[in-house]
C-alpha cells in the first residue's frame, strides 16, 4: 500500500464534487455523487459512464486500489488525494478511501414495467428511499415513481442506502396529474398504503397490473391519492405498535404482495 498522497484536486474538480452535495446542484450538472467502496463498486460495474473519481491510499484498502485501476482503465479520471482532502470533499464522516461523480441516468415511462411499480408520495429521508429502492429491487419492481415532494433519489444518502439499486431500478420523478394518467393508461391499479385501510394477506389475489403507494413518514399518503386509489391496504399489526417505519412497512407490504411464496434471498 503506498503512502498518504499530497495532491489536491483542482478547484473545477472540488467545486464538480460540491455541487453533487445539493439537490440543486445535482439538477444543474446532472450528476451525482457515489461514495464507499460497496457504492463505487456498483456503478464501475453498471457501464454508467464515472466523470471523476478521487481516492486517498491511505484511507483504503487493497479492493479500493483495485477498483480505482479499473475505472482508469475505463477512461474516468482518477485523482490521487490526501486523507483530508478526501474528508472535505466526501458526505460521510468517515469516508471509505473512494468517491465518484457520475451521470444520473435519465429515465422515463418507458422505460418502468407497469406489472408491479412503487410510487413515492413525499417519503422526505434519504434513507427511507435508498431502502425502499433497495427493497424494490429485490421484489423485482418494475420501476419506482418518486411524486412532488418526495426527497431526491440521487441525493448522496440515498445512493448510499440504495447500495446500487438505483443504477438498476429505473427511477424518475412526476407530478400526480402525470402520474395518474399514465397509471390510467395503462390499466394499472392504484393501492395504496394506510393504516385505515383494509389488511392485506398474503394470499389476497392482486390485478396483473399494480401500483402500490407510499406516504410521507408522517401524513402517510396524500389525500388525492388516497381519494383516486383503487385500495387502501394496511398490514395486519398482532403487537401493540400502532405503527411502522414506512420503509419497513413498505419491504412487508412489497414482499406480501408481490414475493414468490417460499422464495429466499
Amino acid at each position: 500500500m503506498r503512502g498518504e498522497a499530497i495532491a489536491t484536486p483542482s478547484r473545477s474538480e472540488t467545486r464538480l464534487i460540491r455541487a453533487t452535495h445539493r439537490r440543486k446542484g445535482r439538477a444543474e450538472t446532472g450528476l451525482f455523487l457515489a461514495e464507499g467502496t460497496r457504492v463505487v463498486s456498483e456503478l464501475a460495474a453498471s457501464g454508467v459512464r464515472v466523470e471523476l473519481a478521487i481516492w486517498s491510499p491511505a484511507a483504503a484498502d487493497d479492493a479500493v486500489a483495485r477498483l480505482v485501476e479499473r475505472l482508469g482503465e475505463s477512461g474516468a479520471r482518477v485523482r490521487e488525494v490526501s486523507t483530508r482532502a478526501l474528508a472535505e470533499l466526501a458526505d460521510t464522516v468517515t469516508p471509505q478511501g473512494v468517491l465518484a461523480v457520475a451521470p444520473i441516468p435519465a429515465r422515463d415511462w418507458q422505460d418502468l414495467d407497469l406489472a408491479r411499480i412503487l410510487l413515492l408520495d413525499a417519503v422526505q429521508d434519504p434513507g427511507n428511499l435508498g431502502t425502499l429502492v433497495r427493497t424494490a429491487e429485490a421484489m423485482a419492481m418494475g420501476g419506482v415513481v418518486c411524486l412532488a415532494g418526495t426527497v431526491d433519489p440521487w441525493s448522496p444518502k440515498a445512493v448510499r442506502a440504495a447500495a446500487g439499486s438505483s443504477l438498476r431500478v429505473p427511477i424518475l420523478g412526476s407530478t400526480w396529474s402525470d402520474a395518474k394518467a399514465r397509471l390510467d393508461a395503462g390499466g394499472v391499479s392504484l393501492w395504496a398504503a394506510d393504516p385505515r385501510g383494509v389488511p392485506f394477506d398474503r394470499d389476497d389475489p392482486i390485478p396483473a397490473r399494480t401500483a402500490l403507494c407510499l406516504g410521507n413518514e408522517g401524513s402517510g399518503v396524500s389525500e388525492p391519492v388516497l381519494a383516486a386509489a383503487d385500495r387502501r391496504v394496511a398490514l395486519p399489526m398482532a403487537g401493540r405498535a400502532e405503527s411502522l417505519n414506512v420503509s419497513v412497512a413498505g419491504a412487508v407490504l412489497m414482499d406480501r404482495m408481490f414475493g414468490e411464496p417460499g422464495a429466499t434471498g
